[in-house]
C-alpha cells in the first residue's frame, strides 16, 4: 500500500492479535479499515460454495473455495451522497485492485453485491478504472453489480443485485429474448447511467432499446421490471 499510494497513506498498524494484524488507510481524506484473517471464508457470514453466478471461470471458482486465508476491506462512512458513494467506490475499487495484485491473491467478495470476482477479472476492470480515472462518468459496474438469473413462475428473469446500496430499485429483465450478452451489456449500462446521475428509472417510465418498440418499467416488490422489448 505505501509503494502505491505512499507512506501518508497508512494512518495505524495493529498486531495486537496475531492472527488477525489489521491496519488503517488514508486514501484522498476518506478512511480505510483492514485485516488479515488466517482462514477459510466463514460460511456461517457468506457462504461462497451456494454462490454459482459471479465473474469466474469454473477453475478460477474452485481455487476462491479452496483459498485459506482472506483479507476484509471495509470502507468506514460510505458516503451520504451519490457522489460521495460513487468517490469511495471508485476509491475502493482503486485500493482493492491493489490488495489484489499481492501474490496468493485470487479474487474477491463484493459483500452487499454478494458478488463473487477472480483476480483476473478484477484487476482487468480497475486497470480500465485507472485508464479513465480523470472521467468522472466512467464507474466499474461489474465490480459492484452482480447480475442474477431467475423464474417467476414460468417466465425465465435476468437482473441487477446491488443497485440498492446506491439509492436505486433493482432492475430486472422478465421474459426477454435478447442474448444473455446482450442483457448483461444492457443492464450494466442502465447501472452506470443511474450511478453516474444521467438517468432515474421509475414506475411506468419507457425505454427504447430498439427504435419503435418500447419497453415499460413496472415496480413491483421494490424492483423495476422490464417488460416488453428485452
Amino acid at each position: 500500500v505505501e509503494n502505491r499510494f505512499g507512506p501518508q497513506a497508512l494512518v495505524s498498524a495493529d498486531s495486537s492479535a496475531p492472527n488477525a494484524p489489521a491496519i488503517t488507510l488514508l486514501l484522498e481524506g476518506v478512511e480505510f479499515f483492514c485485516s488479515y484473517l488466517a482462514a477459510p471464508h466463514p460460511a456461517e457470514f457468506y457462504d461462497l460454495v451456494s454462490l454459482q453466478e459471479g465473474l469466474f471461470s469454473p477453475q478460477e471458482r474452485e481455487e476462491i473455495l479452496a483459498n485459506k486465508a482472506f483479507l476484509v476491506l471495509a470502507q468506514k462512512g460510505g458516503g451520504t451522497s451519490l457522489a460521495e458513494k460513487r468517490w469511495i467506490c471508485r476509491l475502493f475499487t482503486r485500493l482493492a485492485g491493489t490488495l489484489t495484485q499481492l501474490d496468493g491473491a485470487v479474487g474477491v467478495f463484493v459483500t452487499n453485491a454478494e458478488l463473487l470476482i477472480s483476480r483476473r477479472v478484477y484487476l482487468q476492470h480497475a486497470d480500465i478504472l485507472e485508464k479513465n480515472w480523470e472521467d468522472q462518468e466512467y464507474f466499474p459496474a461489474p465490480l459492484w453489480i452482480s447480475i442474477r438469473s431467475g423464474q417467476k413462475g414460468e417466465f425465465p428473469m435476468v437482473g441487477t443485485w446491488g443497485l440498492k446500496e446506491f439509492g436505486f430499485l433493482e432492475l430486472w429483465f422478465l421474459d426477454a429474448k435478447s442474448p444473455w450478452p446482450e442483457l448483461h451489456e444492457k443492464l450494466y449500462l442502465m447501472s452506470i447511467f443511474q450511478i453516474t446521475g444521467r438517468e432515474l428509472y421509475q414506475n411506468m417510465d419507457t425505454i427504447e432499446f430498439v427504435p419503435g418498440n418500447p419497453s415499460v418499467f413496472k415496480e413491483l416488490k421494490g424492483a423495476l421490471f422490464i417488460v416488453g422489448g428485452g
